[in-house]
């Protein structure tokens, strides 16, 4: 009877111990709810602007690992800038109050570029000052942080035409944002004018994606309308033709290609999107080639002639052409 009872009692205490285990989680989620907020310099058509970026991250939840700018339209303009030159800044505001200290000041970065492309500019956030006793402050606390260490890597992508921008910034781990976080973060981007506003008007959107050390997913859609803009007449355009030669075959696709892969020129980015999603990637050229070569649809109208964009976007023609004048 002892011997059973102990059986059933360690049974009980394995099932209660087991329900634990499984609901502890639900308890020690980890959270990640930042606040977020974007102001444009200017908000004029076809003008270059900065942008100021306000984060903040709270005590106790988890800090961020990546941070992900789209900008629906518009360019981004890298002509002026060579390795070394600084395309922003950065600010990170510390107040921790413990019972024997309180650390107070700022840590702030230098967005230094250090490649330039055709399409893509890499920075780095370095380190260039450290206020208060923040250095003393947070080395008390096992944070080792130090003038000339780079906090972030910063990748900025123009997309083809007036399709818009990327501004992708990644923690380089000298920060203390990995796991949760000790006290609350401030943190402020200031980005130089490399973004040039679609000359069309319209709104533009500013969608942000910020992501903690361990993967939770924070988003936020902006959207700032422009002032001005063009009203010239619409482009005419013959859709998949994407050489202008007035015909529809193998090398259209090829130019496709040679546009998104090798920088290759296009005067009129509208025809290259042959699939119609007012977007110009690797699919328009397997859509030319599957309805070239298989048994997929022709590209939506205008096709074969030319004619208007019947569901126009941000996509245009950078210049006349013979075929469609």
């Amino acid at each position: 009877m002892p011997d059973s009872f102990s059986r059933s009692s360690l049974l009980l205490l394995c099932g209660c111990l087991l329900l634990l285990f499984l609901s502890f989680p639900t308890f020690c989620q980890a959270q990640f709810t930042p606040t977020l907020s974007t102001s444009i310099d200017n908000l004029d058509s076809a003008q270059s602007s900065g942008f100021i970026q306000d984060g903040f991250f709270f005590e106790g939840q988890e800090g961020p690992s990546s941070m992900l700018i789209q900008f629906d339209r518009g360019s981004f303009d890298f002509s002026s800038y060579a390795p070394g030159q600084s395309v922003g800044s950065l600010v990170v505001e510390v107040f921790v109050s413990v019972i024997f200290v309180t650390i107070s000041g700022d840590i702030i970065a230098d967005v230094q570029v250090t490649s330039v492309g055709p399409d893509t500019m890499q920075a780095i956030a370095v380190i260039t000052d450290i206020t208060g006793n923040v250095s003393a402050g947070l080395s008390l606390l096992g944070i080792d942080l130090n003038i000339g260490d780079t906090a972030f890597d910063v990748l900025y992508t123009d997309l083809p035409g007036d399709t818009g921008a990327t501004m992708n910034v990644t923690d380089a781990g000298t920060l203390p944002l990995s796991g949760t976080l000790d006290f609350d973060i401030p943190l402020t981007w200031t980005t130089a004018p490399i973004l040039t506003h679609s000359p069309f008007g319209g709104d533009l959107v500013v969608e942000t994606l910020l992501t903690s050390t361990s993967g939770i997913e924070a988003t936020f859609n902006e959207v700032f309308p422009l002032n001005g803009g063009t009203t010239a007449d619409p482009d005419l355009m013959n859709r998949g033709d994407a050489n202008q030669d007035g015909t529809f075959d193998i090398s259209d696709p090829i130019t496709m290609l040679g546009f998104l892969f090798n920088n290759l020129p296009v005067s009129c980015v509208l025809s290259c999107d042959a699939n119609d999603d007012n977007s110009v990637d690797i699919a328009d050229a397997v859509f030319c080639l599957s309805g070239l070569f298989g048994s997929g649809a022709q590209p939506p109208a205008p096709h074969g002639a030319c004619g208007e964009d019947p569901t126009p976007g941000s996509l245009s023609c950078l210049e006349l052409n013979n075929n469609c004048p």
